[in-house]
């Protein structure tokens, strides 16, 4: 009996161990599998990427307003209940019902403005930016990736698979990020480069490109589809994935990809996304037009009007989100979800400012026209036709502006009515205006001097170093204009003096900008920073102090007490009495600044993402 007993355990350990070592077995070749597929995924040597951590910290000041268009959703997704949405002037936070909860900048610790894409992972909201990789966000605070192995730092999207997050990329191909290591996914040995949708459905994973087709990841295996396999077009806009079909949207039509292959099955131009709501594909062009397909694309929605309209699947809510805003989708009606009016900006690339006597703000820009933002009324209004938009330069002219522009210089009235327009046939030999002084019209073909409505032109012919004329400046009897080609002075309409490369130390001869403070003379050029023209007629440079740097067309300002110049990557600032340099960067809502104005109580610095108000005592606080 005790004998029986005994065998029976010993079965018994025996049938433990075996079951153990099954499990142990199993789950080895479970990882085994899982490693398998991910080097599938990966097809290439699994090096780490390396990256740059950053801790990011937000302005404690309260002398910096940022003044931008948060209307211009690229991306949207859903976080501890509630959806985050990336602008074109940072990250909006909304409720459900889309109403405004809170509004992150560069000020709140962004990197930038200009955000790109968005995705939760791991109990944080990820990121995308226009130039400056990505961004961690736990709630609080954010958190900055940086990839130091390649120059491009341009997310275009992402999203999760598994327990990964993929992230598309313009120029440094498809990462895959594990929660502790990026790492490059490169299909069959090759770079994704120029990433426009990274679309993950289960295990499959499906990545569309600007200008190569798309890859399709399933079964463990990587394929590739362009033009030559059957799609409309190379560039890819939007992928979806339905009952085994792969849909694929390019800019001149709809593909269908299945086990038969890749057929186009119809022609569309300017489509911008696909996507599934409630197993009905619905397409959508970059103008908001919506449409849906089974045999033939039939319309649902004309928002005509819209631009770089898309589609957002969040959860099992259908969004339509563009420059306009977001509108939500249901059974293919569309409702207005967030899109606010009192928006202060109609674009955020500002490319002019100008102050007038009644304290409004006139801003410049160019791609919209112009804003006029009112400090009394607190509301914006707006102008902008074929004559008014693309603005290079503002001069306020009594209650209203003379405005420079690639369409020629149009007289704006305080009732924003054109009073006079001068192009191109009539009195100038061009439409592209950069700059004016008085009757001095700085053009792309010379300079133009008006004399009771008739032009004189002045050009390489009479001794102008470039007939790209960017800036003027009238200093007593003397008019400087600032060429492609170098300095001229000017006396009576005649160049009496040129300063290039050759002839002076203006060792960079492009001039982009011209400023007078008091009775001093100060030259921005493109590459080569700031110069002064000295009263003795000989040109200093302040590159010793500030280094080279690109000063953008007419980004030159000064209130008496500092000069401040606008450049490609920061806004430098001179103290006119010290004499002392500063560089001001983590404050802006862009890096590039491109146009600088001020009243009494604060300088406004035009970037090409909104614009910063930045307050005089700023200024003193920082050379303390």
């Amino acid at each position: 009996m005790r004998n029986r007993k005994s065998k029976f355990i010993a079965f018994m350990i025996m049938a433990v161990v075996a079951g153990a070592a099954a499990a142990w077995i199993g789950s080895v070749r479970n990882a085994a599998l899982k490693a398998l597929a991910d080097e599938r995924l990966t097809s290439a040597a699994r090096s780490v990427i390396p990256v740059e951590k950053t801790e990011l910290e937000p302005y404690v000041g309260n002398d910096v307003r940022f003044i931008q268009n948060i209307r211009a959703v690229q991306d949207l997704a859903a976080y501890r209940g509630e959806l985050f949405a990336a602008t074109s002037g940072g990250l909006v936070e909304l409720s459900s019902d889309g109403e405004l909860l809170r509004h992150y900048t560069v000020l709140d610790g962004l990197v930038e403005s200009d955000l790109t894409a968005v995705a939760t992972y791991h109990g944080k909201l990820f990121i995308g930016t226009r130039s400056k990789g990505l961004l961690e966000f736990d709630g609080e605070r954010f958190v900055a990736y940086r990839w130091t192995d390649r120059q491009a730092q341009t997310v275009t999207s992402m999203a999760t698979s598994g327990g990964d997050l993929l992230i598309g990329t313009f120029a440094g191909g498809l990462i895959k990020f594990d929660g502790a290591d990026f790492i490059e996914i490169r299909p069959n040995g090759e770079r994704v480069a120029r990433a426009t949708r990274v679309v993950c459905d289960g295990p499959r994973t499906y990545v569309g490109t600007f200008d190569n087709g798309a890859w399709l990841y399933e079964n463990d295996t990587w394929s590739h589809v362009t033009s030559a396999e059957g799609l409309p077009s190379d560039r890819v806009v939007g992928i979806a994935a339905t009952k085994g079909e792969i849909y694929i949207a390019t800019d001149l039509g709809l593909a269908v990809h299945d086990s038969s292959g890749t057929r186009s099955v119809a022609e569309a131009p300017m489509l911008s996304d696909v996507a599934v709501e409630h197993d009905k594909l619905l397409v959508t062009k970059s103008n908001g037009e919506l449409m849906s397909f089974a045999k033939t694309l039939e319309p649902v929605s004309d928002r005509a009007g819209l631009k770089d309209a898309r589609l957002k699947l969040i959860g099992d809510h259908l969004f339509e989100i563009s420059a306009s805003g977001i509108a939500q989708i249901e059974n293919g009606h569309l409702r207005p979800f967030y899109s606010p009016e009192s928006e202060p900006l109609s674009d955020n690339f500002v490319s002019s400012l100008a102050i007038n006597r009644g304290s409004e703000l006139w801003v410049g820009t160019f791609r919209s026209g112009i804003d006029v933002l009112s400090s009394a009324s607190g509301k914006t209004r707006h102008v902008e036709s074929d004559a008014i938009r693309e603005i290079n330069f503002l001069q306020v002219n009594g209650d209203g502006v003379s405005a420079a522009t690639t369409g020629g210089l149009a007289v704006i009235g305080s009732d924003l009515r054109i009073k006079q327009s001068l192009t191109k046939g009539g009195e100038l030999p061009s439409n592209a205006v950069t700059h004016f002084t008085g009757d001095a019209i700085a053009t792309a073909k010379g300079l133009v001097f008006l004399n009771k409505g008739k032009p004189t032109l002045l050009s390489t012919v009479q001794g102008l170093p470039s007939n790209s004329v960017y800036s003027t400046l009238q200093v007593g009897d003397k008019l400087y204009a600032g060429t492609l080609g170098g300095l001229a002075e000017i006396e009576n309409r005649r160049v009496t003096k040129t300063y290039t490369d050759s002839n002076s130390a203006l060792t960079t001869k492009w001039v982009t900008s011209l400023c007078r403070a008091d009775d001093r003379v100060f030259i921005g050029t493109y590459g080569g920073g700031v110069f002064e023209l000295l009263s003795s007629g000989e040109i200093r440079s302040f590159q010793p102090e500030t280094g080279k740097f690109t000063v953008n067309f007419n980004a030159i300002y000064t209130d008496g007490e500092r000069l401040y110049v606008g450049a490609l990557d920061a806004a430098r600032v001179l103290d006119l009495r010290s004499q002392k340099w500063q560089t001001m960067r983590e404050i802006l809502p862009s890096e590039n600044v491109m146009s600088i104005t001020g009243d009494d109580s604060a300088v406004y610095f035009g970037t090409s993402n909104g614009i910063a108000r930045v307050e005089h005592r700023h200024f003193t606080n920082v050379q303390k």
